[in-house]
C-alpha cells in the first residue's frame, strides 16, 4: 500500500495540500474510528512519526503485539514495531520469560496491534522517496493442517504487512520516534 500511494503521487499531493497526517484503517473493526482523533492528539503531542492504535491483549492471545525490539550493540537500531503472535512468545522465551500476564492487570505487557496507524506525512514522504519507495519486506507464512507441519491447510502465499513500515523509517530517517496508543 505504501509503494502504491507513492507511485501514484498521492503522498506528494497530500504534501502539496499541506496535510499533516495519514491514517490507515485495516480490518473490519468499525469502532476503531472512535480512536482516530485521540490518537492524532497523542501523535502530535509526542511527535510520533508513526502511532499504532492498540488494545489490551491477553498473554498468548493470537493477535499481533507492539514491542520495542532492543538491538544488542547499537541502540539506534532498536525499533518499536508489531510482532506477530506466532513469533512473540518464542522471541520472549529466548530472552527468558515468554508472553506472561502482568500480575496486577492480568493482561500481557505487550498491547494488541489493532492494525490501524497514524503516520506523520512529511517523514512518511521522505521515507517513501528512499531506496525502497515504500516496499516493505515480504515473507511466507505457511498455514499447516496440524502440529506435524507436513501438510498445508491452504496454499501458502507471499505476504507483506503495512505495519512493517517502521523498518523503512529506521532505514531512511534518524531518531525515529514511533509509539502506540492503547485503548
Amino acid at each position: 500500500v505504501h509503494h502504491l500511494l507513492y507511485k501514484n503521487g498521492l503522498v506528494e499531493q497530500w504534501m502539496n495540500e499541506k496535510r499533516k497526517y495519514v491514517v490507515f484503517l485495516q480490518d473490519t473493526n468499525a469502532l476503531v474510528i472512535n480512536s482516530i482523533l485521540p490518537t492524532l492528539g497523542v501523535s502530535a503531542q509526542n511527535e510520533f512519526v508513526m502511532n499504532s492504535i492498540c488494545i489490551r491483549r491477553l498473554a498468548g492471545e493470537a493477535a499481533g503485539a507492539i514491542a520495542r525490539l532492543e538491538h544488542k550493540t547499537d541502540a539506534s537500531k532498536s525499533l518499536v514495531i508489531n510482532v506477530e503472535y506466532n513469533q512473540l512468545d518464542p522471541l520472549l522465551q529466548s530472552q527468558g520469560a515468554g508472553d506472561v500476564p502482568d500480575l496486577e492487570t492480568g493482561y500481557s505487557p505487550f498491547p494488541g496491534n489493532a492494525n490501524n496507524l497514524v503516520i506523520e506525512l512529511s517523514n512518511y514522504y521522505a521515507t517513501l522517496q528512499g531506496e525502497d519507495q515504500g516496499v516493505v519486506l515480504e515473507f511466507v507464512n505457511p498455514k499447516y493442517k496440524d502440529e506435524t507441519r507436513t501438510e498445508f491447510k491452504k496454499p501458502t502465499r507471499l505476504e507483506c504487512m503495512m505495519q512493517d513500515i517502521p523498518k523503512l523509517f529506521q532505514k531512511e530517517l534518524t531518531g525515529v520516534n514511533i509509539g502506540f496508543t492503547t485503548f
